[in-house]
């Protein structure tokens, strides 16, 4: 078998067993996905009993037995044929030709095998000829055998039958597959869309009810499946539509306390009316989705964007300040987050929304910079059709009314209009707004989040902030630190920076840089995360085009000599692996390494010879 199909490039797994193991080794074929098994007479009905995928029998022809007469004829006795089957007419043929005394045997299993064995030894036969089931037996009782043989066309039509049945089955599952992602996408339908549908067969009688029916309608005696639909809905209209063939769309109906909006549809088939399919809402609901609808339309992009878990920094002070902002978030008190600019604040906005009970409410966000006071007035509360300052047709929703049930952040708070203060601080203490040429006030749920960069007690105390707004909004204070507070963070916003920035091939540019990143070191970052993020965005895109490390630092602020201008560090406090990190980065040319470290060639050679730092080939 392995042979012919190697002859015909089939795939195809060989191997040789009998009885309980080869019955385990068909159901682990089966279980690893094989269709398809072919076997000996006697095995192959055994297994057919025990697996549920097709067992093509490799039949024993007439061809079989000639080597088997061979030996027939030199046995001077009776001699036993065992077979599943019954045994050919040309076998018996050829014994009664060949004057051979023959006895035939046959059983349906491991026992009826053993006992035919048996029996024939029983009956004088001296000889046993069969096939392996029947072996077995006969070698343990002392019987002489001849095991018979497949030919290789017996084998080549078995494998002929297997390859024709795979293709049936594959076919058949094919198809089998097709249909149920039919059923299974018509079920789904049936039972999630939002519709009610019930539909009954040319008789009347109810086929199907899906839940959201049973759900809108008062439905009497179940199960429904099978009953007069007037049995389960005594007003229905369906029996008219069976009736009459005609459509009825759209129509509002009402059955009990419910009213419906229905469509009556009949399925006619070859010109024949074979049922009815009502679908049909009741309105409430068509109203709570409408407004779920509104709802969602002005949420869409007021979501909260960062988490808790974006922040990167494993410094005492930011972690300090993480944990106060989480503290924070589950409550519904204002906050007033403070920070140089570029520090986060928006960031940890966002973060304490997500983290509190509003998470699934809107997260509107004004900037209170730039703006005429007129114009953040219109967008804090809105106007009504005739009323925009910036002569817009139409009504628009203010921020407050966005923000109801959520959050509303308002970022530079401190430089904000003066009546633009009064009004927020007026809001506060109201909860309600009124639109710009609005009549009637709206009342609001919203908890603010207010930003600044801005010492706004000194600029309350100067007349420049509204005192009872800054009180308002302070009811939590939270301070972002600086980066250049927050130790090593720098070196973790890099490494996070440059892998997004080069993905793969970020291990290709690590050794540069490792160089640069060094260079930051007690640099105060005077525009703190905001300014790094441009800054390693400048360093990628230079690395990308081969610069030089030498040729980069000279772009950043004061051409690298003033990241390092802050470390108070003088040459006599290098390290001897700074030294070497700048020859390095300089190709060691020692004119470039001396205005990398900010010192002269002279003192740079009395500090390498200070460390024992020997390079060939310097320049």
């Amino acid at each position: 078998m392995k042979t012919i199909a190697e002859e015909r490039g089939i795939g195809i797994e060989t191997c040789t067993a009998i009885l309980e193991e080869a019955e385990s080794i068909a159901i682990d074929a089966i279980k690893r996905g094989i269709k398809v098994i072919i076997s000996r007479s006697g095995m192959a009905f055994l297994l057919k009993q025990k697996c549920h995928i097709p067992v093509v029998d490799t039949k024993l022809t007439s061809g079989s037995y000639i080597n088997a007469f061979e030996k027939i004829r030199m046995v001077n006795g009776p001699v036993a044929f065992f077979s599943i089957d019954k045994i050919q007419d040309n076998v018996r043929s050829l014994c009664y030709f060949l004057h051979v005394d023959a006895n035939y045997y046959y059983f349906k299993d491991t026992e009826g095998a053993q006992a035919a064995v048996k029996q024939a030894i029983k009956d004088g036969n001296i000889f046993g000829v069969g096939g392996v089931l029947t072996k077995k037996f006969a070698e343990k009782l002392q019987l002489d055998y001849y095991t018979l043989e497949n030919t290789r066309e017996d084998i080549e039509t078995a494998l002929d039958t297997a390859q024709q049945i795979l293709q049936s089955v594959l076919e058949g599952e094919r198809r089998n597959h097709i249909l149920q992602l039919h059923l299974k996408r018509y079920e789904t339908i049936f039972n999630y869309t939002h519709d009610g549908i019930i539909a009954i067969d040319k008789k009347g009688k109810v086929e199907v009810v899906n839940k959201q029916a049973d759900d809108i309608l008062p439905l009497k005696n179940k199960p429904y499946e099978g009953r007069h639909i007037e049995e389960i809905l005594p007003e229905t209209k369906l029996p008219s539509v069976l009736q009459n063939g005609n459509k009825e769309l759209d129509e509002l109906m009402k059955i009990g306390n419910v009213i419906i909006n229905t469509n009556r549809v009949p399925i006619i088939v070859d010109g024949e009316i074979e049922g009815v399919v009502a679908t049909f809402r009741d309105i409430e609901s068509i109203k709570n989705s409408e407004q779920k609808i509104r709802s969602s339309l002005h949420r869409k992009g007021l979501a909260s964007r960062y988490r808790f878990a974006d922040m990167i920094g494993e410094s005492r002070a930011i972690r300090r300040a993480i944990r106060i902002a989480k503290s924070y978030a589950h409550t519904n008190s204002n906050i007033l987050i403070s920070g140089e600019i570029g520090t986060g604040k928006e960031m940890f906005a966002h973060a304490i929304h997500h983290e509190s009970n509003r998470r699934n409410k809107p997260f509107v966000t004004i900037n209170c910079t730039n703006y005429s006071s007129q114009a953040l007035q219109a967008d804090l509360l809105g106007y009504e059709n005739g009323f925009s300052p910036f002569g817009i047709k139409g009504s628009k929703e203010g921020a407050f009314e966005l923000a109801h049930g959520g959050t509303l952040f308002l970022d530079k708070i401190g430089d904000s209009p003066l009546e633009v203060q009064s009004l927020l601080a007026r809001i506060i203490d109201a909860k309600e707004v009124r639109r710009i040429g609005g009549d009637k006030v709206i009342p609001i749920d919203v908890r603010i989040i207010a930003s600044t960069s801005h010492n706004l007690t000194k600029d309350a105390s100067q007349g420049h902030f509204l005192e009872e707004l800054m009180y308002s909004l302070s009811v939590l204070t939270l301070h972002i630190p600086s980066l250049h507070e927050r130790d090593m963070d720098y070196v973790l916003f890099c490494d996070t920076w440059f892998h997004r920035n080069f993905g793969a091939d970020y291990v290709l540019y690590k050794k540069k840089i490792d160089i640069i990143v060094h260079y930051f070191q007690g640099y105060e970052w005077k525009g703190n995360i905001r300014q790094l993020s441009n800054i390693i965005e400048r360093i990628s895109v230079l690395l990308k085009n081969d610069m030089t490390v030498e040729e980069i630092i000279s772009t950043l602020p004061h051409g690298g000599n003033e990241l390092i201008r802050n470390q108070n560090v003088t040459l006599g406090k290098w390290t001897r692996s700074s030294i070497v990190e700048a020859l390095t980065a300089s190709h060691l040319n020692i004119s470039r390494t001396a205005r990398m470290l900010n010192c002269s060639r002279s003192t740079l050679y009395k500090k390498m010879k200070e460390l024992n730092i020997k390079v060939n080939n310097i320049r």
